[in-house]
Formats: structure tokens, C-alpha cells, sequence
């Protein structure tokens, strides 16, 4: 029985393992691969899981809106109203 649930577990992985060289074969870019984990993690039933990892990638995932706000305050300067 252990025998059987070790084969298809590896069967699994490998599959796992094709799926991920399918997506580099689109010749992603970093940002796109995190983006792709990202948006993996948030399906998983495991919501602990879940939790961990989108914790984990949000570090490494470029924010657009925070970028935004960061370019606009870098050129607001101090005006006088007349």
C-alpha cells in the first residue's frame, strides 16, 4: 500500500516538474514567475499554506499602486496657493 501511494506521489512531482518547464518554455520573466506562484498560492485549500506563502511572495512582488504613490510624492514640492 505504501509502495502505491510513494509511485503515485512521484507521479505527481513529475508532472509538477512538466508543467513548470511548460511555463518557462513562454520565456517568463522573474516578476512574471513570483506573479504566477502568487496567483497559485491564493487557490490552495490548505488555507494555512495559503497564508504562508502569499505572505512570503508579497515581499518579493513589485507593488504597482505603492510605486505609483512613491513617484507621485518624490515630485510634490511645497507650493504656496495665491
Amino acid at each position: 500500500m505504501k509502495d502505491v501511494k510513494l509511485i503515485r506521489s512521484a507521479k505527481l512531482r513529475k508532472e509538477s516538474r512538466e508543467i513548470a518547464s511548460k511555463i518557462l518554455e513562454f520565456g517568463v520573466k522573474e516578476e512574471q514567475k513570483i506573479d504566477i506562484m502568487f496567483n497559485l498560492a491564493i487557490t490552495l485549500e490548505n488555507n494555512i499554506a495559503m497564508k504562508e506563502i502569499v505572505e512570503t511572495l508579497k515581499k518579493f512582488r513589485e507593488s504597482i499602486n505603492t510605486q505609483e504613490e512613491d513617484d507621485n510624492n518624490s515630485t510634490k514640492s511645497n507650493k504656496i496657493l495665491v
